[in-house]
Formats: C-alpha cells, sequence, structure tokens
C-alpha cells in the first residue's frame, strides 16, 4: 500500500488524530468535551440565562427611550456592584473548597454571613437615597449564592433550573407589568421603575435554596470561613475588581456622561453579555471540576472554538440586529462590534483564572483582575472622552487582553521556573556576601 493508503486507513481509524499534545487529539477532545453532562448543563442553562436576559433588557430598550433605558442600567449596576461587598468573596470560596472537604458548615455560614452583609449593604444604599438599587442588592445575593451551592455541591442539574427560572419569570413580570400599563394607562410614566420591580422579585424566587440552608440553625463564630480567610480575601477583592469591570463602568459613564451615553453603551454590553455565555460557563464549571482533581482540557477546547466563533458571528451580525430592531440605538452599532472582540481574550482568562483558584493561587489572579481594571477605567476616561461609546467599548476590550495576558504569563511554568531560578540566584548571593 502506499503513502497515499496509509495515510488514508490512519485518517479513517481516527488514529491520526489520538496523540497529540502527550494525551489526546483535538477532535478527541472535542467529542468528550461535548459528551460532559455537567458542562452541558451549566452551559446550557448560562445560555438560557444569558438569551433571556437579554431579551428582558432587549425587550425594556424596545418599550423604553434611551434616557429611561440608561436609568435601569444605572440602578442594577449601582444594586449589582454594591452586592459584591456583600459576598465576601464567597462565591468562590465555596465551590473551591467544599468539592475538596465535603463540609456542610462552610455552606451554612456562607449563607448566614452573606445574608447579614446584604442587610447592611441594602440599608447603606436606603440611606444614601438609591431605594431602588436596595432589593437589588439582596436578590443578587439571594440568587447568587444558591447557584454557587449547587455548583459546590457539583449539582449541574439543578444550577441550570435556578439560572433558567429567574429569567423566566422576570420576563413573565415585564410582560405583565407592560401590558397593565399600556391598558389601564397607570404606571405609564413609572414604567422603569416597573421593569426595577420586575427584574428584583423574581431572584427571591429562584433562590429558594438559599433560604432553606437557614433551617437547622448555625452559630455566629464562622471557624469554617476564619480558616479560608486567606482564599476568601483574595476572591472578595478579585470579585469587587470583577464587578468593577463590569459594573462600575456603567456607574461611571451614567455619573459623568449621562443616560443617554449609557443607554447605548448598556445596549452593546447586553449583546456582550450574551456573547460571554461560553467563558461565564466555562469558570462555573472548570472551577468545581478542577478542585476536585479533574483536568477537562476537552472542555477548554470546545470552549476556546465557539468563543472564536461567536466572536466572528458578533462582529458581523451586529449592525443589521440592532438596526433592526433597536433603531434608535444608532450609538450601539461600533460599540457592539467592538465589544465583541472581547470575547475570546475573556474565554482565556476564565480558563486560566478558574485553573490558578483551583490551585489557590488567588493572589495571581488578584494581579490580573487589578491591571484589567486600571486598564478599564483609564480607558474609560481617555478613549471616552474622545470616542463616546465606542471608547467604552474599546476600554473593556483592552482590559480584557490585558487580563488574559498577566493571567497566562503568571501561570505559564516557564515564567514561575525562571522566577524560581532568580530567588534561588538572590538567596545564594544573599549568603556568599554574608559569609563574605
Amino acid at each position: 500500500m502506499g503513502s497515499t493508503g496509509v495515510s488514508y486507513e490512519l485518517f479513517r481509524r481516527k488514529k491520526f488524530f489520538r496523540v497529540i499534545d502527550g494525551e489526546a487529539g483535538l477532535l478527541a477532545l472535542v467529542k468528550r468535551g461535548l459528551r460532559s453532562k455537567g458542562f452541558l448543563y451549566v452551559t446550557f442553562g448560562r445560555m438560557f440565562n444569558a438569551a433571556l436576559g437579554g431579551v428582558f433588557y432587549f425587550v425594556a430598550a424596545r418599550i423604553l427611550s434611551v434616557s429611561g433605558y440608561g436609568n435601569i442600567s444605572y440602578y442594577v449596576a449601582i444594586g449589582g456592584f454594591a452586592a459584591t461587598f456583600a459576598f465576601l468573596g464567597l462565591t468562590a470560596t465555596v465551590p473551591t473548597f467544599y468539592p475538596k472537604e465535603g463540609r456542610e458548615i462552610l455552606i451554612k455560614q456562607a449563607v448566614l454571613l452573606t445574608f447579614i452583609l446584604s442587610l447592611v449593604v441594602a440599608g447603606v444604599l436606603v440611606f444614601l437615597g438609591y431605594w431602588f438599587a436596595a432589593p437589588i442588592v439582596l436578590g443578587v445575593v439571594c440568587l447568587n449564592m444558591s447557584m454557587v451551592e449547587a455548583l459546590g455541591r457539583r449539582r449541574y442539574k439543578r444550577y441550570f433550573y435556578i439560572v433558567s427560572s429567574v429569567r423566566v419569570l422576570q420576563l413573565l413580570l415585564v410582560g405583565v407589568f407592560y401590558f397593565v400599563a399600556a391598558f389601564s394607562g397607570f404606571f405609564l410614566r413609572n414604567l422603569d421603575t416597573l421593569i426595577l420591580v420586575a427584574y428584583s422579585v423574581p431572584m427571591f424566587l429562584a433562590g429558594y435554596d438559599y433560604f432553606k440552608n437557614f433551617m437547622g440553625g448555625v452559630g455566629f463564630r464562622f471557624g469554617e470561613i476564619r480558616s479560608k480567610l486567606k482564599f476568601t480575601l483574595h476572591t472578595w477583592t478579585l470579585n469587587l475588581i470583577g464587578a468593577s469591570r463590569t459594573l462600575l463602568d456603567k456607574i461611571l459613564v451614567g455619573a459623568f456622561f449621562g443616560m443617554i451615553f449609557l443607554g447605548n453603551y448598556n445596549l452593546a454590553f447586553q449583546f456582550l453579555m450574551v456573547f460571554m455565555v461560553i467563558p461565564t460557563a466555562l469558570f462555573s464549571y472548570l472551577l468545581p471540576e478542577k478542585s476536585s482533581g479533574s483536568a477537562r482540557r476537552e472542555v477548554e477546547v470546545v470552549g476556546l472554538a465557539v468563543s472564536v466563533v461567536i466572536t466572528i458571528l458578533g462582529f458581523l451580525l451586529a449592525p443589521y440586529v440592532i438596526r433592526w430592531l433597536f433603531p434608535h440605538f444608532e450609538g450601539s452599532v461600533q460599540a457592539t462590534q467592538v465589544i465583541s472582540l472581547a470575547v475570546l481574550p475573556a474565554t482565556i482568562a476564565r480558563i486560566k483564572s478558574s485553573e490558578l483558584l483551583s490551585r489557590e493561587r488567588s493572589g495571581t489572579v488578584l494581579v490580573g483582575g487589578a491591571t484589567a481594571l486600571v486598564v478599564n477605567v483609564v480607558g474609560i476616561i481617555i478613549l471616552g472622552l474622545q470616542y463616546q461609546t465606542v471608547g467604552f467599548a474599546l476600554a473593556f476590550l483592552l482590559s480584557q487582553v490585558a487580563l488574559a495576558i498577566v493571567l497566562y504569563v503568571c501561570s505559564s511554568e516557564k515564567v514561575r521556573s525562571w522566577f524560581k531560578r532568580k530567588e534561588s540566584v538572590s538567596e545564594l548571593e544573599s549568603k556568599a556576601q554574608e559569609g563574605e
């Protein structure tokens, strides 16, 4: 048989794809990734959540003015950002340590502590006059801790139901409120307020598991959380930085550039949230899996491949979709194209974050997050003044590129070996000087 026949035979038997990188071929990794039920539940849950979440915001954009849409975006951003202070980093602590240790007390203490902190944060917002943001804080904490518990227990099907149900309920309430206001004539001037109510209430209902953890009681000493305080504080700071990258930008834009600019930018950002389903699902799934000792290379390959496709489609189709569905949001067209380019670096960053956090290297992830935050804030100020809405999108894109580069470099074994060699040389030089 000639060389051509041999090549064909190898291809036919799929041996051509078997050994790449010392493990499995690319095709084999993709097939294994697509057979991972946990990853599929998390991904489809995120997809469903992002799709219906996008529909929620897109419906709001259709029925509200650009400034009214900017107004609800402003309060949601304030409430979401403030809720990060109540999480105290426990959204990463639970799925990192519970799969390793299986200690129920960790979940119960995390629930009680976040509940207390959410009441404090909501009270501060009411005192400052942000009444509409206060229930958002409580709802976000309730919902997200229910999701975190499901991930920590590796109950991915339960996670799917939680993240899906909240969006269904939000859309149902928006429909009810809109038709009541349209047919009765009441609350038409306060439609943005009704949409905020529709956004907040379902999070309490979908967070049933959160309140269930109060049964049986738990003390106020929080010893289990104190034993993991260093990791928790690192991830808390990391969460604050992450929230700053995705929420603080809207607060800054709304406060300094106005609600019209915020409305246009947030529509572009909502498209990004739909595009970011894969990066978000990857992190949510990979963190507990890697913490339990599973590498899941096949899932990473699938995630990266899909992210490339999403980036291309988002860039090409955004102008047509926006001009068709949201003709009065013309300012969002170019911003959506630019911000869609952030999907791939965001995917790389989420993969590296899950890898580093599973090894409890939260400080490294913190450095990357801080770098991305600085790039984003500086970019909003400089590029925003120059290019307005497109400048805000460019700032976010650059922040994700910076985050991916920092995490990739810091997680590289070659880089770590180089730093270790430098430290060893420094130590030897110090000892030599002491000997002299």
